[in-house]
């Protein structure tokens, strides 16, 4: 082959090439080629804020790009929800909602935002809750529990972070799944409800692994229940509520994060890919197994099937409780 004829040769080989590539249109840019909004409907500090900046980290590590983070507390998480359901769907905006996100239509009378609105990029995390009782209640089990709030209908008070809260959901799908009838006694939030958890007062609450872990490991309180259907890895030595003779219980907070309807395609892909990806990190995991928490990280289509199951599962407990927010 002449020199002529094999530079030909290697020229239509490069064209070959190049026409498989996916290319970009003239002037398209590529995303994300500016900065990335991910709203959080909660204040600093909580986990959804905690999750959002883990995330965020990842993703501008690895694009290069600012994700900045925008607390916009309120409503039970509604006024954020609403913000981004009427952002530009452009890949720009994101929101890391919790499981209020699937809760919330059927508990207030209105909420600013409707499911068909956003398209879900992946469930983060997840993770259950601790059943816990205080020792002069004196039961050891979920079994027992179950016994003596049968023989005291009535009798039993529990405490949860608020009505709708996932504390008081996970309370409800219990006396639901168990016949028994505990009445609910309502906080403003975690925080004021232990004080009287750890006197006796209110004698059981569902509270998250990091609330409950020292209480527990110091004997305040005794755990006897995970809201998963299996065993938890961080609470081996617990079996599951399920495991425990409620048959097929399961609650577990969870944390998505969603982009407006009419997203892209090819963002809500590097979105996706993007979070999947950071939520492989060592410390990442580290950090989630310190709050009781594991990676998710699913596709967009299982994230989707995995709300709308969810938001069907607690709209039926809503109307069963008949629990109202406002």
């Amino acid at each position: 082959m002449t020199a002529q004829r094999s530079g030909l040769a290697f020229a239509a080989c490069i064209l070959g090439l190049l026409s498989m590539a996916p290319l970009a249109a003239p002037g398209a840019e590529v995303f994300p080629a500016r900065p990335v909004r991910l709203i959080v409907p909660y204040p600093p500090g909580g986990p959804n804020d905690i999750l959002a900046r883990m995330v965020g980290q990842k993703l501008s590590d690895a694009w290069g790009q600012q994700v900045v983070i925008d607390n916009r507390a309120g409503a039970g998480g509604n006024l954020a929800v609403g913000i981004a359901a009427h952002a530009q769907p452009d890949g720009y905006t994101l929101i890391l909602p919790a499981m209020a996100y699937a809760v919330n239509p059927s508990i207030y009378s209105r909420v600013p935002y409707a499911f068909n609105e956003f398209t879900p990029v992946t469930i983060v995390a997840k993770g259950p809750l601790v059943l816990v009782v205080h020792p002069s209640l004196g039961v050891n089990s979920v079994q027992e529990l179950v016994r003596l709030a049968k023989a005291k209908p009535g009798g039993l008070n529990y405490a949860s972070g608020g009505n709708g809260s996932s504390l008081h959901l996970a309370a409800e799908l219990l006396k639901v799944a168990a016949g028994v009838n505990v009445v609910h006694v309502p906080y403003k939030g975690t925080n004021d409800l232990v004080p009287d958890l750890l006197a006796g007062r209110v004698p059981l609450a569902f509270v998250s692994p990091l609330t409950a872990r020292d209480f527990v490991n110091t004997g305040k309180l005794k755990a006897i229940g995970v809201t998963s259907l299996g065993r938890s890895s961080g609470w081996a030595g617990v079996p599951s509520i399920s495991e425990a003779g409620v048959k097929g219980y399961e609650m577990e907070a969870w944390y998505a994060i969603l982009v407006p309807a009419k997203t892209p395609g090819g963002a809500v892909a590097t979105l996706n890919r993007g979070i999947a990806q950071g939520l492989k990190a060592r410390d990442v995991q580290e950090r989630l197994a310190g709050l009781g928490m594991e990676a998710v990280g699913n596709a967009p289509e299982a994230a989707a099937r995995y709300i709308d199951g969810e938001a069907k599962k607690w709209a039926k407990v809503a109307r069963t409780a008949n629990i109202r927010a406002d």
